[in-house]
């Protein structure tokens, strides 16, 4: 089965059984934590997907890490997936969680990138745009990339809008130099 097939079953689970809970902020809050901890820690990753590893230790390790940090329902579906033989793909199934959610919440990541931190006029103006086009609430994302030289790149889902000064510097050169023209005096 693939991935994230699998990832998109056991997050949909999950969010139905929070919506029926209505617990769904808090889960959603979890699968961040769950997904940024993961994330994180790549002895957690080496141990969650280690053969060798007990399923009943990896329990105990899990239990020992998220009790108390997140809601009960997260904990019992986080250890009912070790249960399963799931657990590698804790981190597939809790970023599938937060895509459903963020679906559902009618909520779309735009990330802007720029060789300089923007102000909150600029901000205001790409979030206003995004919404406009999308119809849609933006959750913006700042990166900073001096290599861009001047201008921004936008991207929106697989959409990527790049003005940046760096890409038309590129354009040029490669129109240069298939500009065969040879004057002749």
């Amino acid at each position: 089965m693939r991935i994230t097939l699998l990832a998109k079953r056991y997050a949909q689970a999950l969010f139905d059984l929070s919506l029926e809970n209505k617990v769904l902020e808090k889960i959603a809050q979890d699968m961040a934590l769950v997904n940024e901890i993961v994330n994180e820690s790549r002895e957690l990753r080496l141990m969650l997907s280690s053969p060798i590893i007990e399923t009943r230790k990896k329990k105990i390790i899990l239990s020992k890490i998220f009790k108390g940090k997140i809601e009960d329902l997260s904990l019992r579906f986080i250890l009912l997936i070790t249960r399963k033989g799931r657990e590698k793909y804790i981190h597939y199934i809790s970023k599938a969680f937060n895509d459903i959610y963020k679906d559902y919440k009618n909520i779309v990541d735009v990330m802007l990138t720029t060789t300089y931190k923007t102000d909150k006029e600029v901000k205001d103006s790409v979030l206003k745009l995004m919404a406009d086009i999308t119809s849609k609430n933006i959750e913006l994302e700042e990166l900073i990339d001096d290599e861009l030289i001047g201008g921004f790149v936008i991207n929106l889902e697989d959409y990527q809008y790049d003005a940046s000064i760096k890409t038309q510097l590129k354009r040029l050169k490669k129109e240069f130099s298939e500009n065969l023209y040879i004057q002749k005096y």
